[in-house]
């Protein structure tokens, strides 16, 4: 048995002060409760009864707020706060992170382009798991902001926009939230990520070099407690040479890891020659330079 909403009642029964209006479709109805509300007013039909049939249609007035959406899928990382499914783009709630071509001072000095890194750590983060946005609202070019996670076990889910903040990969947006406020001093707390060295608030760097735009120098504002001189000149991430994609990293702890394609983190790890970091033909080469293998 299936129950259908209609776009009006009878002749003869009516609403003196509700006004025609026309249908719209905004979510399918999966529930007993949802399926008694499809039940029109008019209808003979008792809420108890419309709860055993499986309404396909809930019909509103169209109003100011637009429906909230649930987008799922597995996406594509436009950049450290935007993904793509299929043609939908989604920018994370509360969130900014440095804009791709956007560079960034290291601790030991030396620029890099932090705005690839977010993107890359977003990327590696998501792999090829399904993620899960919940709508809060639409920005001006028309994208869905909402607030995006992966399924843990449990049942639980984990707020990707967080998790990008907690890792130093993005700022709280304290423009539209202050929900990730606390993620963001833990992370500067800890010199995670971008907090490690000095950068320039993504927002700042945007109104400083419109529509992306590279920026002439690595001039920042310092965002960190420990603020150091900007370079003078943005370094660019550099190509992997040919047939020598292996890479060479060295980590915060002064371990020398080489990452090879496919691996888990390859896709993640940005080579810096200026920490003595390089790419490796094989990996005889990298373990002969005294480079161990990730063990992931």
């Amino acid at each position: 048995m299936q129950c259908v909403a209609v776009a009006r009642p009878p002749l003869g029964l009516s609403r003196p002060s509700a006004p025609r209006r026309q249908p719209r479709l905004i979510a399918p109805v999966a529930s007993a409760r949802d399926a008694a509300q499809c039940t029109p007013w008019w209808s003979p039909l008792p809420a108890a009864a419309a709860a055993g049939c499986l309404a396909t249609l809930l019909l509103v007035a169209p109003g100011p707020a637009s429906a909230k959406e649930l987008i799922q899928g597995v996406p594509r990382v436009v950049d450290g706060d935007t993904l793509d499914f299929s043609g939908t783009r989604v920018r994370l709630f509360g969130i900014d992170a440095p804009e791709t071509k956007q560079s960034c001072t290291a601790a030991k000095g030396g620029d890099y382009l932090c705005g690839e890194r977010a993107k890359q750590a977003l990327s590696a983060k998501i792999g090829k798991s399904n993620v899960q946005c919940e709508q809060k609202n639409r920005d001006k070019y028309g994208r869905v902001v909402g607030i995006c996670s992966l399924a843990q076990s449990g049942g639980q889910r984990e707020d990707l926009n967080a998790w990008m903040v907690q890792e130093g990969q993005a700022v709280a947006y304290r423009q539209f939230s202050k929900a990730y406020v606390p993620m963001e001093e833990q992370a500067q707390a800890a010199k995670r990520g971008i907090w490690s060295g000095t950068f320039e608030v993504p927002q700042q760097w945007r109104i400083d070099n419109p529509r992306g735009k590279a920026a002439p120098s690595a001039a920042a504002v310092v965002a960190s407690a420990a603020a150091k001189p900007p370079a003078a000149a943005a370094a660019a991430v550099p190509a992997v040479p040919a047939g020598c994609a292996i890479k060479g990293n060295i980590t915060a702890k002064g371990e020398k890891i080489y990452h090879v394609p496919g691996g888990s983190y390859y896709q993640s790890t940005v080579i810096e020659p200026a920490k003595g970091e390089r790419f490796f033909c094989s990996a005889a080469d990298a373990e002969a330079a005294g480079w161990r293998a990730a063990r992931s």
